[in-house]
């Protein structure tokens, strides 16, 4: 394709500028926290069918999902209801080319984190507030804004006309920040691509090959419900779990020495390679008493390298050496689960021709080489692992995903949705 008609694509979406913006509020307007997509991604449903894709709405089959070996257990997460009133959304731009080129994948997730307390807020988290270039709001950043420029990109090639030779599908999943079930849904359903990008939140300097593997654990210490005057003749089970926790965070230490790989080598010294982590605990029954047992939940991580498998058997067994170190704990041991949440390592090659491509297209538009490295869990290993389907991160950044304020600069947004359209036609070829 000549440069010519490629500077008038980009200029087009330059000129998209505002109802890029204005797509980007609409979709945080909907308070979709996962578990509650379904109102927005109706709404998604509709700007597809808007700029002529072929549109499937469906509601993932529970039953279905538990037959696949990387289904994630919601159930254990609290979510009861299953899938309903939670569709997945996948568009579909179908060639007509006799000459096939090659097809792509674009993903985003629909659902977003919780809030917290709003009053924390600068900016209303679901009003899409437009401030000095920044639109804030929850799940601007993570990922909305992504998937409005994967949308973007695509109604902008079609206004203009053009005839791809290879397939563009654009999926909208839900219950990704759950464990990743509603791309696997997509996978089941039988879509697959020569390639894929997912626009989780990376930055325009950094593009992910590769992602860590992932797993939520539980240990339950138990203690000896007995009244507070009586407490040197008990065990409490906060000073036990206090012990847990410190094995927990020593063992973490020994994974940041211990864990390697080439695209985590760029990593400074204080952010870790192989986070692993006591997040979440919970115990006691009354103020004057000592607790029953102690709770504690956190996530353990692996690289593309590792089998998650034997990372967890080896937390395990050390958890479990420590317990021989104390009395009660040996005649009382901790127990020691895996729930919710669990990813499967994944990569694919840096000198891959998606890797490649993506990289081409990012020095046209912002002139600087990107870093390419390793990122964490995400629904990439769904469409590279169980789809067939060569697949990197690659987003427009922002700040404090998950987090109070969370925020994207629209410039950003529109040089992303420059970058995802010429990926499209370098990739599928213009027939």
């Amino acid at each position: 394709m000549s440069s010519d008609n490629k500077d008038r694509i980009l200029k087009a979406i330059q000129d998209k500028e505002n109802e890029l913006l204005k797509l980007i509020q609409s979709l945080v307007k909907y308070e979709s926290i996962t578990g509650q997509e379904g109102k927005c991604q109706k709404f998604v449903a509709e700007k597809m069918k808007g700029i002529g894709l072929v549109t499937d709405l469906w509601e993932p089959d529970l039953r279905e999902l538990k037959k696949h070996k990387e289904y994630v257990p919601i159930e254990t997460m609290g979510y009861t209801n299953g899938y309903k009133d939670r569709p997945n959304v996948v568009g579909t731009w179908k060639t007509s080319s006799k000459d096939k080129g090659r097809s792509i994948i674009l993903n985003g997730h629909i659902d977003v984190v919780p809030t917290g307390n709003k009053d924390e807020w600068t900016h209303d988290p679901w009003a899409g507030e437009f401030v000095d270039g920044k639109i804030y709001g929850r799940g601007t950043c993570d990922m909305k804004a992504g998937l409005a420029a994967l949308i973007t990109a695509v109604q902008v090639l079609r206004e203009f006309g053009m005839k791809l030779r290879g397939d563009v599908i654009i999926e909208s999943v839900v219950d990704e920040e759950a464990g990743g079930n509603g791309t696997l849904a997509c996978v089941s359903k039988g879509y697959k691509a020569d390639a894929g990008i997912l626009a989780e939140p990376s930055g325009l300097n950094i593009l992910f090959p590769a992602s860590r593997g992932a797993q939520f654990f539980r240990i339950t210490v138990p203690g000896k419900a007995i009244g507070i005057e009586y407490m040197y003749y008990a065990a409490n089970a906060i000073e036990k779990a206090i012990k847990i926790y410190q094995a927990v965070s020593d063992f973490s230490l020994m994974r940041q020495v211990e864990a390697k790989h080439p695209l985590w080598e760029a990593y400074p010294p204080d952010v870790p390679k192989v986070p692993t982590a006591i997040c979440k605990i919970n115990g006691g029954e009354w103020p004057s008493s000592l607790p029953t047992k102690i709770v504690m939940e956190g996530s353990l991580e692996c690289l593309p390298n590792e089998d998650l498998n034997e990372v967890k058997r080896r937390f395990r067994n050390y958890i479990l050496k420590i317990v021989q170190l104390d009395p009660w704990l040996i005649k009382n041991k901790p127990v020691v689960e895996w729930f919710g949440l669990w990813m499967e390592p994944s990569e694919i090659k840096q000198d891959h021709p998606i890797v490649k491509q993506v990289v081409q297209e990012i020095k046209a538009i912002s002139g600087a080489e990107p870093l390419i490295v390793g990122g964490g869990g995400s629904d990439q290993r769904l469409l590279t692992r169980s789809a067939d389907t060569p697949s990197i991160l690659f987003g427009p950044g922002g700040k404090e995903a998950h987090s109070v304020d969370e925020n994207i600069e629209l410039k950003e947004v529109l040089r992303y949705t420059k970058i995802v359209a010429l990926t499209i036609l370098d990739w599928c070829g213009v027939s």
